[in-house]
Order: C-alpha cells, then sequence, then structure tokens
C-alpha cells in the first residue's frame, strides 16, 4: 500500500540521518585509533577502521564499506536510495542499531566488559566488547583471501541486546583502557590512558607495562 511505502521511505530518511550522526562521532572518536584493552592481566589491541564502519549499522548497500563511510561523514552524503533491507539486513534489527550506534565510543572511555566466545544468531564470536546494553563484536584482521595479517582486533558486529549469559563463556572487568594512533610505528607506544587508575599501573604485568609510555606509569 502506499501509505507503508511513505512510512518506510520517512523511517529510511531517519535512518540515514542516524547513520550520518553516528559516522561523524565514529570520525571524531574512533577511526585511525587503537585502543588496548586490559582485564584478567590480559590485553587485546582493537582497531578502528573506516571500512569496519559500515557492518555496525545493520542495514544493505550497494556502496563499497569504505564509500559508505565516505558518504555517510558528508553533511548531505549517503541518500536513503543507497541503504535497504533485507532478511540479512532486516529493518528491525537496522531501527535499533542505529538508534546507538552514535554511543559506540564511550566504550573507549568507561568501564565495560570483555566477553569470549559470545554465540549469536549468525555467527561465533572469540571476543566482544560489552556494556551490557550495547555490544561491539571482534573479528580478526584478516586481509581479502580471510588471511590474519596482525594481531589487533577489529568492529565486526554491532548489537543492541542484553546478552545472554546462557551465550557467552566469560565475562572479564576491562580495568584500563589505553589509546594510540593505528598509524603510529609499531615501537611507539600507548600514552594515552581513556580509563582506569592510575595507580594501579604498576600491578600490570610487564609484558603490559613495556607497552606503555613510561610518563605514564
Amino acid at each position: 500500500s502506499l501509505w507503508k511505502g511513505n512510512y518506510m521511505y520517512i523511517s529510511k530518511n531517519q535512518i540515514v540521518r542516524r547513520i550520518r550522526r553516528a559516522a561523524t562521532n565514529y570520525k571524531q572518536y574512533l577511526v585511525g585509533k587503537t585502543f588496548m584493552f586490559i582485564y584478567d592481566n590480559r590485553y587485546i589491541e582493537v582497531m578502528f577502521t573506516t571500512k569496519a564502519f559500515f557492518h555496525l549499522t545493520g542495514v544493505n548497500s550497494n556502496l563499497t564499506a569504505n564509500n559508505f563511510y565516505k558518504h555517510a561523514i558528508l553533511e548531505n552524503g549517503l541518500k536513503a536510495s543507497e541503504i535497504s533491507f533485507d532478511s540479512d539486513h532486516p529493518f528491525d534489527f537496522a531501527n535499533l542499531k542505529t538508534q546507538c550506534l552514535k554511543d559506540l565510543y564511550k566504550i573507549t572511555i568507561k568501564d565495560i566488559l570483555v566477553a569470549d566466545n559470545v554465540v549469536t544468531a549468525t555467527a561465533i564470536y572469540k571476543l566482544a566488547l560489552t556494556e551490557l546494553e550495547i555490544t561491539l563484536c571482534l573479528g580478526q584482521d584478516t586481509d581479502v583471501n580471510g588471511n590474519v595479517i596482525s594481531d589487533r582486533w577489529i568492529p565486526y558486529s554491532f548489537r543492541v541486546e542484553e546478552i545472554d549469559s546462557d551465550k557467552i563463556d566469560n565475562l572479564y572487568e576491562v580495568t584500563h583502557i589505553f589509546c594510540k594512533e593505528t598509524n603510529a610505528s609499531k615501537k611507539q607506544k600507548y600514552s594515552n590512558m581513556t580509563f582506569g587508575n592510575k595507580e594501579t599501573l604498576k600491578e600490570l604485568p610487564n609484558e603490559i607495562r613495556e607497552m606503555l609510555d613510561e610518563e605514564l606509569i
């Protein structure tokens, strides 16, 4: 019916607006940065890339992941005609995800949890970052052929739901979060702490302390 068509059209424009707002925050706070999350005296490094953004929105598009992001950060770049929904990208999920995606960066500045072996309807993720309301599932950094090319993790999927405790193996509290530019040299240490207690840095294992700038410790 015509009415339903108009209703979807309005919703699509709303979703596009939300994606643009989320892209603005993603660019401002996350793109080009690698965050190191410390938990259980271990660490993971998560790299936020431009091409990861598209997969977090829940929509489908005929644009490549990089072009989708490029369009989304422009004032009037992304158009309603460039997004679509299907059985793999249901409207309901996209609607939920795009409402919360602008707040994704908050997981890099507050007390969150690391979950391991998260089972979703479509995949099993070895690791995820969660603050219970929102969850960022991570995957390995691979090339186009699926070969792992670094030991950093990449955002693969964004979920808005409380994780069912049956669907995860363990939850660990994140004690500290650090940040550096992704393209900094391998030798460059983390000098920016975005979350955590400075007093407890000296209790971290040597392997982790060696990755931190001396001025921090």
